[in-house]
């Protein structure tokens, strides 16, 4: 949470698309600010979970993030080609429009918002769930300052970063940053020598060049690189803590694991935008005109296994996507404080994809050479595992329009009513072509598929606040949130009749959200405390759904499912602002409402394994093996929605002592987070993912008139092996694994400010 030292200080956010007082600001919004993230360690978002309330960040497949905030989100990171996230993600005004950029090291941060539930009007089509606004330090006229840091810990962790902004002229200010982060694998994979995962190296680079001829007048122009070349994630198969045929003992440390197949991730992006605003006598112009490039190449063992543990083999040695995204938005605001605040806007996005998968599969006897397994990555032309077991070639165009308009009338001083609309036109074309199953059983291959999707739909906000003195506020708002509906990328090959196959496109996903909210300040402002309850009415909920038929899974809805939940927030500065202490707290629940039955994969490959009509590769070709899957189907009714922990928080407390020559500051914190399920099947075992807390810990000595600064960092000191996410494949071999937060790490830092 982000407050100012001082008591009477304000905390600006820009939430609404201007900058208005968080306590005066009627929607949960929590704001970080660079600070805390330093003192905590966060680099990356996930590193947010539970300290900012109903926020949950985690993994699947090893390197897909899911957002989710109070259980909404996404949850078909497999597809992300062609679905959209359920939580927006904003760069200083850009709308970051794919979720892999995510696994982006955070970089010259100046602060993060964190806006819960469904925005609209201002947000549109992905803040179905909420939003999160990253807001990067930028530069500065007429002042010439430069700082650089240097960390070094555990694990042989270095990070170095550094930062310049210089003044040229009066109207014209550079500000240059960058960034190297680097530090060895958390895990071992004992099958491959020297080989270890959860390892990161990555550098970062942000120019901003900044031109402001008149008081009204402001142009930024930046360039963000990012570029990131590591082993990848670690996902540990869930059967190593068991005994393992062919080993004859289990690999019971979390931090091993036994895969034969190595992992390797690479990351590139590019963010170039313009930003430019024109205050006018009456109203502002705004406009955010920006173009992201990704190229992004990924291969896996899918199995989390070894061959001569299972006597098989699931190795993914290609998925890579490359995307181009254009995006403009254009904005007019209305003074600040006049009697009806307005905005209004257009949004347009111009998205082209592509992605290719190259999965391998084989069984007793067919285990892949030595050089192609150690490939890394691998020559896919000559020196992939044999057999094929499918191949995919996407490539998607996105189009999407927005018109948007939001108002507040001040009905008195102590009295507002906030209404906003918006209209959300998206169009999708997936062309795609599927090939595999040649050596099982029955091959399926085809000319490219063309599915195409477009939706046409209104969102809205309505709130009043109403202020019960200067220093408390209630609220109660009724907002819808949107996410589109897309494509389903499948084989071009007719499926034989009444054969169930997933439909080839889906629908939107919408969110009715009733939240009432208090924000509050006692004792001369000393503490604050603010809570917001909400009631969700969620339809249409996008999901992974497995067909009998092999490789022809996809999106489907599931048609209704309900969230409800508490939040709290508080914050005590002593009057003298030495000590500080921070607290949040969620209470959430949420469940499916109604029947639905739907197919789990790891139920569909028990009844391919126990044979019957799905002998002799029968899930290829024999509608007797289809019924029997789909008669195994199960009623979901009453499930939890995935990544939403009944339970979560976070409270810390620091304080500053004299010391000599200086003063010291050590800030102590614990982040609880409850038990939760992975997927919507709730399974217990295979789906529950069991609570964790862990403990930080960060000292920091500033010495009085000097331009340096000490710090010391203690992140999980108590090496607790909390389980950050389970995943179970839908496709392929359908293992689960799970994959754990980082251990302890102590950092030091050295920081210096010209």
């Amino acid at each position: 949470m982000a407050y100012a030292a001082d008591n009477s200080s304000e905390v600006i956010v820009t939430a609404q698309r201007r900058s208005t007082d968080l306590q005066r600001t009627p929607l949960a919004v929590t704001a970080v600010t660079g600070q805390t993230l330093d003192q905590s360690f966060i680099v990356n978002l996930s590193g947010l979970n539970a300290t900012v309330p109903s926020l949950e960040i985690t993994k699947a497949s090893g390197f897909e993030n899911l957002v989710t905030i109070r259980g909404v989100g996404s949850e078909t990171p497999e597809n992300g080609l062609t679905t959209t996230p359920g939580v927006s993600l904003f760069v200083d005004g850009v709308y970051i429009a794919n979720t892999i950029s995510l696994d982006q090291t955070l970089f010259d941060v100046q602060d993060v918002e964190v806006l819960r539930g469904p925005q609209g009007a201002l947000y549109g089509q992905s803040a179905i769930g909420g939003a999160i606004n990253i807001q990067t330090r930028q530069p500065v006229l007429h002042t010439f300052d430069a700082s650089g840091d240097f960390s070094a810990g555990t694990y042989s962790l270095f990070r170095e970063r550094a930062e310049v902004n210089i003044p040229i002229g009066d109207d014209w200010a550079l500000r240059v940053s960058g960034q190297k982060f680097d530090h060895s694998g958390f895990t071992k994979d004992l099958a491959i020598p020297g080989f270890d995962l959860d390892d990161a190296h990555d550098g970062s680079e942000k120019a901003s060049l900044l031109w402001k001829p008149t008081n009204t007048f402001t142009a930024t122009l930046t360039e963000m690189i990012y570029k990131s070349d590591q082993h990848g994630d670690a996902q540990k198969n869930v059967d190593e803590f068991s005994t393992l045929p062919g080993l004859g003992y289990a690999i019971t440390n979390p931090r091993d694991v036994y895969q034969d197949y190595p992992s390797h991730f690479s990351l590139t992006t590019q963010l170039y935008h313009l930003n430019l605003q024109w205050d006018l006598p009456y109203f502002s112009i705004r406009s955010v005109t920006a173009y992201q490039g990704l190229d992004h190449v990924q291969q896996e063992d899918s199995s989390r296994s070894a061959f001569v543990i299972s006597n098989s083999y699931d190795d993914v040695a290609a998925w890579n996507t490359h995307v181009h995204n254009y995006t403009e938005e254009f904005d007019l605001l209305s003074l600040p404080d006049a009697k009806l605040e307005w905005i209004a806007g257009a949004f347009v996005l111009y998205q082209s994809s592509k992605q290719v998968v190259l999965e391998y599969e084989g069984f007793g006897g067919l285990a892949p050479t030595p050089a192609q397994l150690s490939s890394n990555p691998p020559n896919l032309s000559t020196n992939q595992p044999p057999n094929l077991a499918y191949g995919n070639l996407s490539e998607v165009l996105r189009r999407s329009y927005s018109l948007f308009a939001q108002g507040t009338y001040h009905v008195a001083d102590n009295f507002r009513i906030t209404g906003g609309a918006r209209m959300n036109i998206d169009n999708f074309t997936d062309d795609s072509l599927n090939s595999g199953g040649a050596n099982f059983g029955g091959a399926y291959y085809g000319p490219t598929v063309v599915n195409a999707k477009s939706d046409s739909v209104p969102t809205w906000r309505v709130e009043a606040d109403y202020d019960l003195t200067s220093n408390n506020m209630i609220y109660a708002s009724y907002a819808r949130g949107y996410k589109p509906g897309g494509v389903n990328g499948r084989s071009a090959s007719p499926a034989p009749p009444n054969t169930p196959v997933v439909a080839a496109t889906f629908n939107p996903e919408t969110n009715d959200a009733f939240e009432v909210g208090s924000k509050n300040t006692f004792f001369d402002k000393t503490l604050r405390l603010n809570v917001a309850a909400f009631y969700y009415e969620h339809k249409d909920f996008q999901y992974i759904e497995t067909s009998p038929i092999p490789f022809q899974q996809g999106i489907s809805d599931i048609p209704n499912v309900r969230d409800y939940g508490v939040e709290f927030e508080a914050n005590y500065v002593a009057p003298d602002t030495r000590l500080h202490v921070n607290g949040t707290l969620a209470l959430e629940k949420g469940e499916v409402v109604g029947n639905y039955l739907t197919i789990d994969s790891t139920v569909a490959n028990a009844v391919i394994a126990a044979g019957g009509a799905c002998s002799f590769g029968g899930q290829y070709y024999n509608p007797g093996c289809w019924a029997a899957i789909e008669a195994a189907g199960s009623n979901i009714k009453g499930k939890e929605p995935p990544a939403m922990p009944n339970v979560s928080g976070s409270i810390n407390a620091s304080y500053r002592f004299d010391a000599p020559g200086g003063s010291l500051t050590p800030r102590i914190e614990y982040v609880y987070r409850g038990s939760e399920y992975a997927r919507i099947f709730n399974v217990p075992g295979l789906d529950s993912v069991a609570a964790y807390g862990v403990t930080n810990l960060n000292i920091e000595y500033v010495p009085v008139n000097a331009n340096w600064r000490l710090s010391l960092a203690g992140t999980n000191l108590f090496n607790v092996n909390g389980i950050n996410s389970k995943y179970t494949d839908p496709y392929g071999t359908g293992q689960t694994s799970q994959q754990y937060i980082p251990p302890r790490q102590v950092i030091g830092t050295i920081a210096y400010k010209f």
